[in-house]
């Protein structure tokens, strides 16, 4: 019986001829980067001006907020202040303005400035607030110049007078 196996094996190669084992030649691997939505906003460091005792309006140079977001949709952009204060007389108030321009940007978003300018109203206590927003993904650097608004030099106490901006950006729906 093992010779007829044999034999029979024999017969199957030389009919047949030799198997051959397949191996795989190519093969490949899929990878992926997860790219969570991210909107950020960064402020400039506190800044401060000498009042020149004239009649004008004492404007701060242009301050560059950086705006930055990967939303598809794009962002909407605020600035808000209220009216400055004295520091230490919280009765002592000067009104604030806001102007508001769209500087350098990078990457395929377009930006608008949608309310370049607002003062606030101390007596009503209402704010100064500027907008802009964006249609898609990128970066922009944000020109704001914020102004006490002086009325007549004398007129109000000596001292710091300081008003905060908020800056506040969210990611269009």
């Amino acid at each position: 019986m093992k010779n007829f196996l044999r034999l029979l094996a024999i017969v199957a190669v030389i009919v047949l001829g030799p198997s051959s084992v397949n191996a795989q030649t190519t093969a490949s691997q899929t990878f992926t980067v997860i790219v969570p939505t991210s909107v950020s906003i960064t402020a400039p460091a506190a800044a401060s001006l000498t009042h020149d005792q004239s009649d004008n309006p004492q404007a701060f140079p242009a301050q560059t907020w950086v705006v930055r977001g990967n939303s598809t949709t794009g962002m909407n952009v605020s600035f808000a202040s209220d009216s400055f204060t004295h520091a230490t007389i919280n009765t002592m108030k000067r009104n604030s303005r806001l102007n508001l321009a769209v500087g350098t940007t990078q990457g395929p978003a377009s930006w608008t400035v949608g309310v370049p300018t607002s003062t606030s109203n101390f007596t009503a206590s209402l704010p100064a607030t500027v907008t802009a927003s964006s249609t898609g993904v990128g970066r922009a650097n944000l020109n704001l110049i914020v102004t006490f608004v002086t009325e007549e030099f004398g007129a109000f106490a000596s001292g710091n007078y300081i008003a905060t901006v908020v800056g506040t950006v969210a990611a269009n729906p």
